[in-house]
């Protein structure tokens, strides 16, 4: 099947937009609890108050994440070159193992795991500093990577770059 590189920059920028919508709204839910009144605490060890305030911390964390990630991406898809014939960042890669599995991965700044659905297939973002990113970086089309998951070696050739 051909990938349509359009529709899967387009899918990753709603999921992405969508992480920091959930990640707003975890914001404002932790910020209103460590501020509740019911969450002051009683005595030195009600700590509902304190553990909330980290809670919101972290979340304020994570939406400052997703706000970078989208912004790396935004700056990537704007510099993309969409003629490299060898893996670079903002490569659309497309793989197929030994056993005719094939897989659509995106190489992208950040955000790695993310995972973009497409309508009958799935692309999966990953860093070149993951093990198999780092191993497809500069490759071409019909080279092939060996990746050790667990105990066995799975063999990709590389079919398509976009």
């Amino acid at each position: 099947m051909v990938i349509n590189p359009v529709i899967v920059w387009h899918t990753l920028f709603v999921e992405l937009t969508r992480l920091i919508d959930v990640a707003k709204s975890g914001v404002e839910r932790a910020h209103e609890t460590a501020t509740n009144d019911a969450n002051v605490a009683e005595n030195k060890y009600d700590t509902l108050g304190l553990e909330a305030s980290y809670l919101a911390h972290g979340q304020q964390e994570r939406l400052a994440q997703c706000i970078e990630d989208n912004a790396m991406f935004d700056e990537l898809f704007k510099q993309r070159d969409s003629i490299s014939e060898h893996v670079i960042l903002s490569s659309i890669v497309t793989l197929i193992d030994d056993n005719e599995q094939i897989r659509y991965l995106l190489i992208g700044p950040s955000a790695g795991g993310l995972k973009i659905q497409l309508e009958e297939l799935q692309v999966l973002v990953i860093t070149p500093q993951s093990p198999i990113g780092a191993k497809l970086m500069g490759k071409e089309i019909d080279d092939e990577v060996s990746l050790n998951i667990g105990d066995n070696i799975v063999n990709y050739a590389i079919t398509a770059i976009n």
